[in-house]
C-alpha cells in the first residue's frame, strides 16, 4: 500500500494532529512524550512516508552526534578498512560519520575540516597528510573543536596532538626480525613520502638493521616522490632493478602492501616466483590488506590492529567532547603494535 509522502514537520504535525513542539520533542527523545501521544505517533508514522531532516533536528542542540572522518584517498584500500572500522565504532557510540577526502591536497585538508565545523560536527578524526599538512592550521582547529589524528602523524613534535596509530617501529621491527632469524637479511623498498608512515617505517627499518648488526640498504627513497599510486612505484622500481640484473635473489621489505603489489607483479614478470612459491627472491609487505592472503603467492605481512586503532581514536575523541582538553594538558598518543603473518612470499 503506498504511503503520504510527507516533506516537512509542520505537515507531519498536521497530519499526526499533535503539535510541531511535541513532535520535535518526540524526535529528540521518545521518552519526554506522554505514552499515549507516543504511541499515536507511532502508528501514524507507519502510514506516512516521512524521513526527518538530520541537520535540522540538530541544529539547536549541544551535540549532533556526528564525527567527521578526513583521509587522504579513498581508493586506498588501508583507509577503506580504516573508514569501516571507525564507522563500526562510532556506531557502538550512537554517533554517525561524515567522511571528507583531501586528495593529497593541503588546500583541500584544511577545506574539508571547515566542511566539517560549519556542518556542527562534534569532533573530527583526520589522517593527515603529514609532511604537507598545515600543522598551524591544524592547532586552530583543535582550539574550537575536538581532533585526534588517526593512522599518521601530523609534521613537527610527535605529541603535538592526540593520535592512535600503528607503532611502526614495533611493526617493522617484527618483520625485520623473523626475516633475519630466517637467514635473509631484508632490503627495504621505501613508499612515496606521503605522510609522516613513510618516513617513520624507513627509520624504523635502519634501527632494526642496526640492532642486529647488518647493513641497511634502501631502495630508491629518492624515487618515491608524493603519489598514492603506490603499485606503480613498487612495479616500475623493481623492474627497473630486476632488469639491470639486481635484486633478483633478494629479501625485499615493503614499507606496505600496495608498493608489494607492484613488487610482487615485477617479480612474476621475472620469472622469480616459480609455481608461486618463495625460492631465491623473497618478498614481504606491511598492513595485510584485505587482498594479501588471495594473492599468488600469499604475501608475507605485518597486520595493523585497524579496529582497535578506530575503537581507541574514537574513544579519545568523545571523551575530548564531554570533556575538553584543558591548556598545557598533554595529548593523549598511542601506539597499536601489530601481529606477524606469514604466507608463503616469505
Amino acid at each position: 500500500m503506498s504511503r503520504k509522502t510527507i516533506r516537512t514537520m509542520e505537515e507531519l504535525a498536521s497530519e499526526i494532529e499533535v503539535s510541531r513542539p511535541t513532535l520535535s520533542r518526540y524526535f529528540h527523545d521518545p521518552e519526554s512524550v506522554r505514552q499515549g501521544t507516543r504511541s499515536k505517533i507511532e502508528e501514524r508514522l507507519r502510514s506516512v512516508d516521512y524521513v526527518p531532516n538530520f541537520f535540522a533536528r540538530n541544529l539547536n542542540r549541544k551535540r549532533t552526534r556526528l564525527i567527521g572522518v578526513v583521509v587522504p584517498h579513498l581508493n586506498d584500500i588501508f583507509q577503506t578498512s580504516l573508514i569501516n572500522a571507525i564507522d563500526a565504532a562510532a556506531a557502538q557510540n550512537d554517533c554517525k560519520i561524515i567522511i571528507q577526502n583531501s586528495k593529497n591536497d593541503p588546500r583541500r585538508e584544511a577545506a574539508a575540516i571547515e566542511t566539517l565545523r560549519s556542518m556542527n560536527a562534534d569532533g573530527i578524526l583526520i589522517a593527515p597528510l603529514g609532511l604537507a599538512s598545515d600543522s598551524d592550521m591544524l592547532r586552530r582547529t583543535e582550539a574550537h573543536l575536538p581532533l585526534v589524528l588517526i593512522d599518521s602523524r601530523a609534521s613537527g613534535s610527535p605529541d603535538a596532538f592526540d593520535f592512535v596509530g600503528n607503532d611502526n617501529a614495533q611493526s617493522v621491527g617484527l618483520m625485520v626480525d623473523y626475516l633475519v632469524r630466517s637467514g635473509h637479511d631484508p632490503v627495504f623498498l621505501s613508499m612515496p613520502q606521503v605522510n609522516i608512515n613513510a618516513v617513520e617505517r624507513t627509520e624504523a627499518y635502519r634501527a632494526a638493521m642496526a640492532r642486529h648488526g647488518r647493513p641497511a640498504v634502501v631502495i630508491s627513497p629518492d624515487l618515491a616522490g608524493n603519489s598514492w599510486d603506490f603499485e606503480a612505484h613498487g612495479l616500475a622500481v623493481m623492474r627497473a632493478e630486476f632488469a639491470a640484473g639486481r635484486l633478483t635473489r633478494a629479501c625485499v621489505l615493503c614499507a606496505n602492501d600496495r608498493v608489494a603489489l607492484g613488487a610482487l607483479k615485477a617479480a612474476h614478470e621475472f620469472g622469480l616466483f616459480p609455481q608461486g612459491k618463495a625460492g631465491e627472491f623473497r618478498l614481504a609487505g606491511h598492513d595485510n590488506d584485505a587482498l594479501t592472503r588471495f594473492l599468488h603467492p600469499g604475501l608475507t605481512t605485518v597486520e595493523q590492529d585497524v579496529p582497535r586503532i578506530a575503537h581507541e581514536a574514537v574513544e579519545i575523541l568523545l571523551r575530548r567532547i564531554e570533556t575538553p582538553r584543558r591548556p598545557g594538558e598533554p595529548h593523549d598518543s598511542r601506539q597499536i603494535p601489530a601481529r606477524l603473518v606469514l604466507r608463503d612470499s616469505a
